[in-house]
């Protein structure tokens, strides 16, 4: 345990030479054998620091090994002592290995809760997503950054999609990956991209095993019923990885999203237990005199932003206005209440010229809205409601859209991914603003994630798109500090640290945090 680990320790400051005898027995498929080591403490320590590591490490067969083996040891014999450290020794020689390959990725170093159980079935079925590297990856960047830059003579020469798809999709690769996974009968490719950026393939989790030289477990979460099979690291293997910059559903961890609502659910939960009569407020001027001057409204961030008013109807800016289009990003069953919207906008004076369309092939008009749902349960509007209002109160002449993507499961995190790609990326056109109002820590998220979605948002930074993302609700501790577990407040600081949120940390993001009125 840590405790006891950590009084070792103390006793071994306390005496640096302390010496600790050691029985332990061991089988392996060189037998079996009761030992008994007199072993220097550091070693003990050490011993239990990497005992419980990579999946490949045989360790009751590494230790009969290390000791009958002298080659890291002095020419004099092989100590307990020397044995063991040899055995740490060869360990790190097989992660460094491995580490230092090009086409090798762990998963993040924070699980988020997420624990290995046992062993995937090798006849599982199991989706990867395979990212293909792109071409002109630099010149896409000096583009990027080149056209929004207000001092440059090409600012806002925008690229089309067609443009863009041109410089970067790489077809060599493509055709190279595909050839890879067509050598597997097992393998069926299911989709690919159509600017080439992924390709979706499924198979039997011992092909995938073969494949990435890994192992693949069943993987579960204390505050989830799902479970999700996921690798705790993979190796692309030689032909692959100057084809293939990462691989999804690999060692991603789906994200586990906050619970509740700071505020909003203990209303709702005072209103279903008769505490309080109903939820929210009949008018703002009731809310102004419950909270205090003190809200923020419309009017007080167009001043704080140096914003103009609101342009006249059928003047010449609002019509300008109108060839704008801007989407609020929504998930988590969220719908937003169009007669609430309606107040808002009486309120505040607020054109109610436009609505919210739903992006979603097959849904349209008023999607994921609905008062009853919103009287119902206040919980499934809040976010979307105050999205909404005041994406369209800030441009109240833009086309607005909504789009939605159900609440995330084992794969939530390659759902997004994908539907961003074909929505926005591979799209003719792309709306002129994004507004992401979710997040998840950075340190959660696979590098090759993380890669994926900031060269796509590269993409939509070259054709004019600009990226906004809330930097979350509860500081640096982020929303896994939210809710005490076993007794503690903030509980994740100590164990995960600070976090940025993501992916609002992304270089092709712009961050927004609260505004105090």
């Amino acid at each position: 345990s840590i405790i006891c680990v950590q009084a070792w320790q103390k006793r071994l400051r306390e005496d640096p030479g302390l010496r600790v005898k050691f029985y332990f027995a061991m089988a392996s498929h060189r037998g079996a054998a009761d030992v008994t080591l007199t072993i220097p403490l550091f070693s003990i320590l050490a011993l239990l620091a990497w005992a419980s590591s990579a999946s490949d490490f045989d360790l009751a067969d590494e230790i009969a090994h290390a000791l009958q083996a002298s080659d890291e040891c002095d020419a004099t014999g092989a100590s307990d002592a020397c044995s063991l450290n040899a055995i740490q020794l060869r360990k790190l020689q097989k992660q460094n290995l491995r580490r230092s390959s090009v086409g090798y990725e762990a998963a993040p170093d924070h699980t988020a809760g997420w624990t290995r159980i046992r062993r995937s079935s090798n006849s599982d079925i199991h989706e990867l997503v395979f990212v293909v590297k792109p071409r002109n990856l630099e010149k896409l960047e000096a583009l990027a950054i080149d056209l929004t830059d207000p001092s440059s003579p090409n600012y806002r020469k925008w690229l089309s999609g067609q443009e863009v798809r041109d410089l970067t999709r790489n077809d060599a690769s493509l055709l190279a990956l595909k050839g890879v996974l067509h050598s597997y009968p097992d393998v069926k490719i299911l989709q690919e991209a159509l600017g080439g950026e992924f390709v979706r393939a499924h198979a039997p989790v011992a092909t995938w095993e073969q494949l990435l030289n890994t192992e693949f477990h069943i993987w579960e979460h204390p505050d989830s019923d799902d479970s999700i099979v996921r690798a705790s690291e993979y190796m692309l293997p030689e032909n692959l990885h100057p084809h293939v910059s990462g691989v999804l559903n690999a060692v991603d961890m789906a994200d586990m999203l906050p619970k509740n609502t700071p505020g909003v659910d203990k209303e709702e939960d005072d209103v279903l237990r008769g505490l309080r009569p109903q939820f929210g407020y009949d008018s703002y001027l009731d809310l102004e005199k419950v909270k205090g001057p003190h809200l923020v409204t419309p009017v007080k961030l167009r001043k704080i932003y140096n914003m103009p008013p609101i342009h006249p109807r059928e003047s010449e800016l609002a019509k300008q206005e109108s060839n704008v289009t801007q989407v609020v990003f929504a998930t988590l069953s969220q719908h937003w209440s169009p007669s609430d919207r309606t107040v808002f906008e009486a309120t505040f004076d607020i054109p109610q010229d436009q609505y919210v369309r739903q992006l979603e092939g097959e849904l349209s008009g008023n999607a994921m809205s609905g008062d009853k749902t919103c009287r119902d349960h206040p919980t499934k509007c809040a976010e979307a409601n105050l999205d909404v209002q005041y994406m369209m109160a800030m441009a109240p002449w833009a086309n607005t859209g909504y789009w939605y993507i159900p609440r995330a499961t084992s794969s939530g995190m390659v759902d997004f991914l994908i539907d961003f790609v074909e929505r926005y990326v591979t799209a003719q056109e792309a709306p002129d603003v994004i507004s992401i109002s979710y997040g998840m820590p950075e340190n959660f998220i696979s590098r090759s994630a993380l890669l994926m979605f900031d060269v796509q948002s590269m993409k939509l930074a070259a054709r004019g798109v600009t990226l906004l993302s809330a930097s979350g609700d509860d500081g640096a501790a982020g929303f896994l500090a939210r809710t005490p577990r076993n007794g503690k407040e903030c509980w994740s600081v100590p164990m995960y640290g600070l976090q940025a949120t993501w992916p609002a940390s992304s270089r092709w993001v712009t961050g927004v945090g609260a505004t105090v009125g």
